[in-house]
């Protein structure tokens, strides 16, 4: 090696035994030569050496650099930026930051996990209930004792301390969207009075396309179907108005009534159907001829649309119903003319 490059490679030790922090980056060298210098100082003082300037390390001095990148870092973007200088602008990806939509994901997750809880809880409840009346098919509780569990049970199902009837019928529309809480709601309904029945009755019906879009995946409605059948004949004239006219109301922003959703879906047509069923009869009866005539208009108005939604229906499009009522073509002939009925009895077949 030449003399030029021995200099050379002592500098580069040098340099690499420099430190801003020797006494993180070589402790216990520090800690030895802080000994050994003690130590010297000691044995100055007693004279036990004379004072001698003792050999050092001294490392060349380089001012640190500072490092030169030669990409442009723009904050909020995503990786390198393909763009150094001005002359060939490129558009920085921003980062998108997804805090809000995990939170909400969390608070979803967390609010399914509730209902779930209440599900079972309610569930418990209703098994005592099943027990008490084990020995016979399910009935409306007479005793003061079963009267108190099914009132605090349908209290808890509806309610749920919700501060409003929005509040309450949301809570009522979750435990609907899962299959238990479907099922649930199916074994309580014989247990129930009348009116509570009923309640639950219009409720459902109220909200039926927003359960019919939630059931596509478990498709458990139809458990529900013969309970309600059960309820539907204790409606009166202007309640079963009341279930109906939420159908044919078009949706704030959209152009199709829910009615035609309804009429979709197994579970929604059998409904529908029987609620239709149920209408005629009271009609047809001479004690329903007292309600006001306003009824009856509102009556034959919504038998004609839902015809008219029936009839411009495809036929792939209209769902096989659970039961058909015998008296449901005779109520279409009363309404509309022949030729609707015409096909409308083809579809219907």
């Amino acid at each position: 090696m030449t003399r030029k490059e021995k200099d050379w490679v002592i500098k580069v030790q040098m340099v690499q035994l420099q430190s801003e922090n020797p006494h993180l980056d070589d402790y216990y060298y520090q800690e030895y030569y802080q000994k050994l210098e003690k130590k010297q100082t000691d044995e100055e003082l007693l004279g036990r050496r004379s004072k001698v300037e003792s050999l050092k390390l001294v490392t060349p001095y380089i001012q640190k650099a500072e490092a030169y990148e030669s990409v442009v870092r723009i904050e909020g973007s995503l990786g390198q930026v393909a763009v150094s200088t001005c002359f060939s602008p490129r558009r920085a990806i921003d980062a998108v930051p997804h805090g809000s939509q995990e939170q909400e994901l969390g608070a979803a997750s967390s609010q399914r996990l509730q209902v779930l809880s209440r599900i079972e809880k309610m569930f418990l409840q209703l098994l005592e209930i099943e027990e008490a009346q084990k020995d016979g098919p399910p009935q409306p509780c007479y005793s003061e004792q079963q009267s108190n569990q099914v009132e605090k049970l349908f209290q808890a199902l509806k309610t749920q301390e919700q501060n409003n009837l929005e509040e309450a019928a949301d809570g009522f529309l979750q435990v609907l969207s899962v299959r238990k809480g479907k099922a649930l709601v199916a074994r309580l309904l014989p247990f129930l009075p009348q009116d509570r029945a009923v309640s639950l009755l219009l409720a459902i019906t109220h909200h039926l396309p927003l359960l019919v879009r939630r059931d596509v995946a478990d498709q458990a409605l139809q458990m529900l179907f013969k309970p309600l059948g059960k309820c539907i004949h204790h409606l009166t004239f202007h309640e079963l108005l009341q279930g109906l006219q939420g159908l044919m109301l078009f949706p704030p922003g959209s152009s199709e009534r829910p009615v035609t959703l309804v009429l979709q879906n197994q579970f929604g047509i059998s409904l529908l159907y029987a609620l239709l069923s149920h209408g005629e009869q009271l009609v047809s009866l001479e004690s329903s001829l007292e309600e006001p005539s306003s009824d009856h208009t509102a009556w034959t108005n919504m038998v004609v649309l839902i015809a008219w939604e029936i009839a411009q229906m495809p036929t792939a499009s209209l769902a096989e119903p659970l039961a058909f009522p015998s008296n449901l073509l005779p109520l279409f002939c009363h309404h509309v003319d022949k030729p609707l009925v015409q096909h409308l009895e083809a579809r219907m077949e």
